[in-house]
């Protein structure tokens, strides 16, 4: 897998390690770990766009869905994951932004999130990326 650099906003200490250490598993280092929004943009300003951002839309606070904002808005990811219980109106409201913009909605996983399905987001994005399968503009809720 090439390197890819993915940022992480999850206030849960507990699962931010175990998202951290899952997307290490499959060889991925280059890893933005963020508890709140404002450690996210701290991070994007120092480090940089990254390939995937990582995140809840439905973080306590609105942290969640002010990033993917952001994201979407100055195109500091190419690709988002959703991850949590996330409601149906709040999936198309994403959707609805991402189809606005160059960022690519790869897909929603529930908790606890299965590095297996996590793994195959991260593939397509990968295969995406290199011209050998179309990657699709719309969520994949798997």
């Amino acid at each position: 897998m090439r390197s890819l650099k993915v940022l992480i906003l999850e206030p849960n200490p507990f699962q931010l390690m175990a998202l951290h250490q899952m997307l290490n598993a499959v060889g991925i280092y280059d890893v933005l770990a963020a508890h709140s929004l404002s450690a996210a943009r701290r991070s994007l300003g120092r480090r940089g766009m990254v390939d995937i951002a990582i995140c809840d839309p439905q973080l306590k606070g609105g942290d969640g869905l002010a990033l993917l904002t952001h994201l979407t808005e100055h195109v500091e990811a190419q690709a988002l994951i959703l991850i949590g219980d996330v409601a149906a109106s709040v999936l198309q409201d994403v959707t609805a932004m991402t189809s606005r913009s160059p960022v690519r909605l790869l897909g929603h996983l529930r908790k606890p999130i299965s590095a297996v399905l996590m793994r195959d987001l991260l593939d397509n994005y990968q295969l995406g990326q290199s011209g050998k399968v179309p990657m699709p503009r719309s969520a994949v809720d798997v």
